[in-house]
């Protein structure tokens, strides 16, 4: 009798664990240079993650134009130092026309997306890294959220690991454009702390942009830790549980 009430908050526990895993919802500003009317003003990301996955869903206030591209900048918590200095590097590294956007004190990964599908890297020895592209899940063109999964590993990422973020949207600079909004601030400042992203000289820092990222970047409030996968979780705790029981029954008796 005492091991059935010993064992029935931790049935319960487990039972909980194997639900579904709730994911992050981050809010944004939903507006842009040009009011956001193109899917350029972000309104909210969701992430969420398994063992071996991370899935990112970017909300929008208008439909998605087919050339608006999203960039997802990852910093790692307690790692900017040896991150990629150079604003410029998710876009040249990505394709070599993108827009000059990034994060100055340090860029450790980052998630790009294109018309249909997304792309990511990460920075280590001094290189960047690239995945390979995968579609979207769901959404894109045409569509006020677009929602992509990529491998854990190709955003140099394991579960446990934390990393801050901002979210960019941008226009290719073949059209002219640089950062466009942000998760972070309705329509960001260029490093040269000018509103000219078409200029196509300038670059967007999403750790020191003077028009509001900055009070925002590198807080709890934009930074995202893996978690381990609920399932995952639940069977090791099961296991534990067994063991505690058998030792129990046995000292029974």
């Amino acid at each position: 009798m005492k091991t059935v009430s010993f064992v029935t908050p931790v049935i319960a526990a487990l039972a909980m664990a194997i639900m579904p895993a709730k994911a992050a919802t981050y809010a944004g500003p939903g507006t842009a240079n040009g009011g956001g009317g193109n899917g350029e003003g972000i309104s909210s990301v969701v992430i969420n993650n398994t063992a071996s996955s991370i899935t990112f869903t970017i909300n929008t206030s208008a439909a998605q134009s087919a050339y608006v591209q999203y960039y997802v900048l990852l910093q790692y918590v307690g790692q900017g130092a040896s991150g990629s200095a150079a604003l410029f590097n998710s876009a040249g590294a990505l394709n070599g026309w993108g827009p000059s956007l990034g994060i100055g004190t340090g860029e450790n990964a980052f998630a790009a997306t294109y018309n249909t599908g997304a792309n990511s890297a990460y920075y280590s020895g001094g290189v960047w890294t690239m995945g390979s592209g995968a579609a979207y899940d769901s959404g894109g063109t045409g569509f006020n959220f677009l929602t992509f999964t990529r491998p854990l590993s190709s955003l140099g990422l394991s579960v446990g690991g934390s990393f801050y973020f901002d979210v960019v949207s941008s226009y290719p600079n073949g059209i002219g454009q640089s950062a466009y909004g942000s998760l972070l601030s309705s329509y960001p400042a260029e490093t040269d702390n000018a509103y000219t992203p078409y200029n196509g000289t300038s670059a967007y820092d999403a750790a020191t942009d003077a028009g509001g990222a900055a009070s925002k970047f590198g807080t709890a409030a934009y930074m995202y830790t893996v978690v381990p996968e609920p399932v995952a979780s639940a069977f090791l705790g099961l296991g534990a549980l067994l063991l505690i029981v058998r030792r129990r029954v046995f000292s029974a008796r």
